[in-house]
């Protein structure tokens, strides 16, 4: 008696880091993938572009190196030896100075007791923070931010008011807050601090060679991409899944044993008919995505600045978020030039929607110069990218929300969703979601 071996198939719509991540998983699982992405490269908001000698990262920048799920993937994609660990730096500016603090574990322990950026009584105060920290920190996982909830009946603003000082919001919780989600503390549920000061803080970063592209690039080349795939319709039958999409104008369509939806959670319910209506109703009514443009700068000479990241207090420019500086952490630029990228605040960009590049990067400009002074006039070119969804806004009582929508999952069904509504809204939380919708994939297919 012979058996035939038929190769198990899975559609992947979307190629931003989720789609990839989870069609990569599924490839090493012998797999045969398809990846359907509507714009004319992979990657999205983890995509980068080499201009004039010099690599922009369009959206994500940094790579902390707590970042346990895409390390996993730049090692069994083959990239391990191309990354290494180094000391974050930050800069706060305070005063008119940068005030640096290492991130990484004992140096960040020691620039945080000698720094200047705080008074004795604001850093006496932040005991509250590690106090509280060690106490949310079994319940702020990539794998289930839901089980957060119970913490999350109130805003930043308000636990700072609670339990903290101004001087601690204004110089430490709200610039880590607009660096990492390009909004205000009184927007923002407290568990986005506790979660980025658990998994983040005291992180060093990943020096990476070229953009942050680099990752999801080598992960397209695993699969099968197809692109200018607009997907219409997610169709779960008996045996199998239907999937209806256009291609350059044609409509066409093509069956798998299963199927990851790997978009915005917003594009969801309108692909995927057969969705929980309980789902629809909470990805409808709670899940809202922020406005955020970026604005890439290259720089004629390279700066006199050490630091990675840059968080801005709202104080010193309420539009600017945060300054990075890559070439400070990869071959972002040419020898002896710089590239600086900014992240301005959510509201800022939404009132910007009909200003032109040209106008953006004149008035990014002097809100950067408040910052970096001169670097207006060290300019070679710039770039806007305007990201809309950007990352999940998040709002007092919105993980409740995450954790029931997860728990219902049918784990059972040949259609899987994963993306940055499902965990953090990071590249992390995205690969994170996606390595679980692979795996429910491979325990109903085989």
């Amino acid at each position: 008696m012979t058996s035939t071996y038929r190769q198990k198939s899975a559609v992947v719509v979307g190629g931003g880091i989720s789609g990839l991540t989870a069609g990569f998983r599924l490839h090493q699982r012998g797999y045969a993938v398809t990846v359907l992405e509507r714009s004319a490269e992979v990657g999205g908001k983890m995509s980068s572009l080499n201009v004039n000698g010099f690599t922009v990262n369009r959206a994500a920048n940094i790579l902390p190196s707590s970042y346990a799920n895409l390390r996993r993937l730049i090692n069994d994609v083959g990239l391990g030896s191309t990354v290494s660990d180094v000391t974050g730096m930050l800069a706060i500016p305070r005063d008119g100075e940068l005030k640096h603090i290492r991130s990484t574990g004992t140096a960040m322990v020691i620039d945080g007791a000698r720094t200047d950026l705080l008074s004795v009584k604001a850093r006496l105060k932040a005991r509250n923070l590690v106090i509280d920290g060690i106490r949310m920190k079994k319940y702020l996982s990539y794998e289930n931010l839901g089980a957060s909830a119970p913490f999350d009946v109130e805003s930043a603003a308000e636990y700072c008011d609670r339990r903290l000082t101004p001087e601690l919001e204004e110089f430490l919780v709200n610039p880590m807050l607009r660096a990492l989600y390009c909004n205000e503390t009184d927007r923002l549920s407290i568990v986005d601090f506790f979660f980025a000061a658990v998994n983040f803080i005291g992180s060093g970063f990943l020096r990476y060679q070229g953009g942050i592209g680099f990752l999801t690039g080598a992960l397209a080349k695993c699969l099968d991409v197809r692109y200018h795939a607009e997907v219409a319709r997610v169709e779960e039958r008996d045996d199998d899944v239907a999937i209806t999409y256009s291609l350059d104008g044609s409509e066409q369509s093509i069956t798998a044993d299963a199927c990851v939806i790997a978009t915005d959670a917003k594009t969801v319910p309108g692909l995927f008919d057969q969705l929980d209506p309980r789902q629809r109703e909470i990805i409808t009514d709670h899940f809202e995505y922020a406005t955020v443009y970026a604005g890439h700068f290259a720089l004629k000479s390279r700066p006199d600045e050490s630091a990675m990241v840059i968080p801005v207090p709202a104080s010193l420019e309420k539009g600017l978020c945060a300054v990075v500086l890559p070439h400070n952490y990869s071959d972002a630029a040419p020898a002896g030039k710089g590239l600086a990228s900014t992240y301005w605040l959510e509201d800022w960009s939404r009132a910007r929607e009909h200003v032109s590049d040209e106008a953006l990067a004149t008035e990014m400009l002097r809100g950067i110069d408040k910052v970096l002074p001169g670097t207006s006039n060290n300019v070679e070119f710039s770039r806007i990218d305007r990201w809309q969804p950007a990352t999940i806004r998040s709002f007092p009582g919105m993980y409740s929300y995450v954790g029931e929508f997860v728990r219902r999952i049918d784990r059972g069904s040949r259609v899987q969703l994963a993306g940055d509504y499902l965990s953090a809204s990071s590249t992390n939380g995205c690969a994170s979601s996606a390595e679980a919708a692979a795996a429910r994939v491979i325990a109903v297919v085989g």
